[in-house]
Formats: C-alpha cells, structure tokens, sequence
C-alpha cells in the first residue's frame, strides 16, 4: 500500500500562467485592500493566501486548499468571538486571496492562526498575515515560533529558499502531496464515519427476526447490543484505512486494488475479535462495507462523482475475480460449506454479491427504503420493514447454515406473504416480533440479510451526506 498519494504534476497543475508584472500588481493591489481596510474599520486585517511556487497559482486542488483555509480562519474567528467586520475575496489568477477586518487584538489574531498553522498539515501552505492598525505585520516570533521549516528537507525554509535547495517541480509536488494528502483523510474520515454509523443503525433497529437488536439477542446466545457497538466503534480506524486505500492506489488497474484489501480486512478481525472477546460480529461487514469503502475512495482519487452507476461498475470491475473460487467445484470435491451450497444450489453467496455489485442493496433494500422514508416513515421502521424486502429477495446462506436451504426457502415464502399482505403500519411490529420469537424457537439468524441492512443504511447516508454539501463558491 501506498503511504502518499502519487502526484502527476502535468494533471494535477492545470491553469493560466501569472507573469512577474502581474504577481508584482496582485502585491500593490494587496497592499491597497489591506490599507483601505484599516482604514475603513480601524482595526487589524488577516491578509489570507496560499503559498504555491511556480507560474500557476490557480488550479482545482489549490482552490478547494484556498476554500478550505478560509472556512478554518472563519471557523477560528467564530470560536474565538473575534468579530470580523469586513471580509473581501480576490479571484484572480494570480492566486485567490482574502481579506478579514477584524475587531479584535493583532497579536491575539496572530498567535490564533498561527497555532492554527501549526496543528494541521496544510497549514504549511497558508500565508496568514496580520497586520495591524500602524500597517506593520505582526511577527511569529512575538510568540517565540520557531521559524517555518522547507517542505522537502525542513531546514529553516528561508535559508532553502535563497539557497534554491530545491527545483520549483520538487516543492510543487510536495505542496500538491501536502493537499492530497489532507483532502483524501478528510474525505476517509467522513466515509468512516458513516461506516460506524451504518452498523450502529443496523444493530439498533427494532424488532429484527432472529438478530441481535435493543429488544433481544435474538438467536445468538453469545452477543447483546452492547457487544455490537463494541465491535463497531472498534473497526472505525479500518474503514478510514480502506477508503485511504482506494484513493492512494486509485492509479492501479481496480481489480489489482482489491487485492488490496485483504491485510486490512485480517487486521480488523483480530481487533474485533480482540473488542468482543472473540465473538464474531462483523465479519461480514468488514468484507463488504471494506469493499464499499474502498470502492467510493478509489471514486474520490480518481475524480469521479460519486453515483450508483458509477459505484455499481468499479465495485464489478474490483472484485470481478471473486468467483473464481468456485471454478471446478463439485459436490464430491467441496471443501467448505460456501462451496457445498455452490454445488447444490448455485448459490454464491456474498461473494456473487460482491462481484455483482451488490444488487441486493440497489435493486432491492434501497428502492424499498426510500419507499418507506417517502410514507414518512422512521429510519428504524423503514429499515425494519426493508429487512423483510431483504430476506424475502435474497438467498441468506447465515439462515441455510443454521437450518437447511428448503427451510430458508420457506421463510423466504413466508416473509413475501408478509410483506403482500400489506400491513398496516401500527400493526407490522406486533408481525415482526412474532416473526422474531419464531425465529429464535428455531435459532434461525438472518445475518446476511442484516449485512445488506447496514450497507443500505451506509448508502442512504452518503447520500444524504452529499445533498446537504452544495458547492462552495468562495
């Protein structure tokens, strides 16, 4: 696995060239603003700009950098209650700028944003000024800040700079790594998130046929409600990973990325094992949601918005290997119960899912989702009664291994009557409950089926997730 993103300088550094005459004006003009400001307010003005060498200051990654900076400086000033009076944004190719009045002490405002450098990453690309009502800038070293250190050796970054340690190219990689870098965390961390909430949606949804839920184990004798989230807040550091994954090798065939997977999926076994005290809670979502995971970062590092189709193809292409495990297996040679259900039944299982782009949870569980959130339904009843789409529509092997396929067939009969008869939605709990303690009289689990819950659950939030982040035009 990769540790940094790769960086196609060519890619990623597309925009119009700023001369010197221009940068020099863009310098005047700078100057100008800030003066008209403190003139204006009377008061300390934060001068905002990023720190990217070369001719082309403008390009995408640099201007959601810009963007980013400028949310985290409001962010500060809001938390801080230093009141700004005036704000100007320049967008010129010369580089974006910003201009904050604020009412509030310069070397206070310095030392806010200075710390504020210093504890992120992409801090080593803003260029936050203060300057104060007498038009002098106000030093790092009036807190004893260590001067800033170059990006590629971390000398003292002014000594390289007049040294010319470093190529233009090298430092400009290492500013785009920088952003890379930051973005695809931020976004990993977001996806990971959602992963965690995913699972703790699934276990509390109530009632569950069978499932461990807020009412009752169901039929698992050796788990409870708190035993889940204990293996779901556990596994939140892996599904960063998975996602960080995708985005770092997005450059590699998706086939090859898959391939992948696999360490990071071994480890976050042995860590659920360790947070359950070696009840096996979500296997299956380490090996689906790491999929899906993976799936949207590979999306993010290659640009690609996300969307089902889009989605549904590279998750095929990714793990279009999975079923080769089953070439050449017969009855006679299977070795494991997944491959005698191959043999008997055709029945891949989650690994046809998977290779298939998981068509339980966009045909199936997510059509009858939203079906139900539309009725105006909860998301706890809506991914109940989607529980029932789920079970009625796929063959859940968790139930065959705990009784036998013609009996999985008939639950399946017996849950599509369930949901044909249409029922009421005050009535359907007392149905679920009673499906439930006939579930656990025949220790019958539908622990596939919950797996497609979550991802249900998992998609439904990015979703949501991606309609309340509109583009920002700053």
């Amino acid at each position: 696995m990769n540790i940094s993103p790769s960086v196609n300088l060519k890619k990623i550094v597309m925009g119009p060239y700023a001369d010197l005459p221009r940068m020099l004006d863009a310098r005047e003009r700078r100057q100008h603003v800030q003066r008209e400001l403190i003139q204006a307010f009377d008061c300390p003005v934060i001068s905002f700009t990023l720190n990217i060498v070369g001719p082309v200051k403008v390009f995408p990654l640099a201007v959601c950098t810009f963007q980013e900076g400028l949310r985290l400086i409001r962010t500060q000033c809001s938390a801080w209650r230093l009141p700004v009076k005036k704000e100007t944004v320049i967008r010129d190719l010369t580089g974006y700028e910003a201009f904050l009045a604020v009412d509030a002490d310069a070397l206070k405002v310095k030392e806010i944003l200075c710390r504020l450098e210093e504890r992120i990453s992409l801090g080593r690309l803003f260029d936050m000024d203060v300057i104060g009502t007498d038009g002098a800038k106000v030093s790092r070293q009036a807190f004893s800040m260590p001067p800033r250190k170059c990006l590629i050796c971390h000398q003292d970054a002014f000594v390289c700079s007049r040294s010319r340690a470093h190529t233009v190219d090298q430092l400009l990689e290492r500013e785009c790594q920088i952003m890379l870098e930051y973005f695809q965390l931020q976004y990993a961390r977001q996806i990971s998130s959602l992963s965690m909430e995913a699972l703790l949606y699934e276990v509390a949804a109530t009632p569950k046929p069978g499932l461990v839920d807020r009412d009752n184990s169901g039929s698992h004798k050796d788990m409870d409600f708190y035993t889940f989230q204990s293996s779901a807040v556990s596994l939140n550091q892996f599904f960063e990973e998975f996602t960080l994954l995708g985005c770092r090798n997005c450059h590699l065939p998706p086939e090859q990325v898959f391939s992948l997977i696999r360490p990071v999926g071994i480890q976050a076994e042995q860590v659920m094992m360790a947070a359950t005290g070696g009840v096996n809670t979500h296997k299956g979502m380490i090996f689906s949601l790491g999929i899906f995971c993976c799936v949207l970062g590979y999306l993010h590092g290659n640009d690609i918005p996300f969307s089902e189709k889009a989605f549904i193809n590279t998750c095929s292409q990714m793990t279009c290997r999975l079923l080769e495990d089953f070439q050449g297996v017969t009855l006679s040679n299977a070795k494991t119960a997944g491959e005698r259900l191959y043999a008997l039944h055709g029945i891949t299982g989650i690994r046809g899912e998977a290779a298939k782009g998981y068509p339980t949870v966009f045909s199936v569980a997510l059509p009858a989702f939203r079906a139900y959130k539309s009725q105006g339904l909860s998301d706890n009843d809506a991914g109940v009664l989607t529980l029932l789409h789920i079970i009625a529509g796929s063959e859940d092997t968790n139930i065959i291994s705990r009784s036998d396929y013609e009996t999985m067939k008939q639950i399946q009969r017996q849950v599509q009557a369930l949901l044909d008869s249409g029922p009421e939605q005050g009535d359907y709990i007392s149905m679920v409950r009673e499906l439930d303690r006939e579930f656990m009289e025949k220790n019958i689990s539908p622990g596939g089926s919950a797996d497609m819950l979550a991802l249900t659950y998992f998609i439904d939030s990015l979703h949501r997730r991606l309609s309340r982040s509109p583009d920002n035009t700053d």
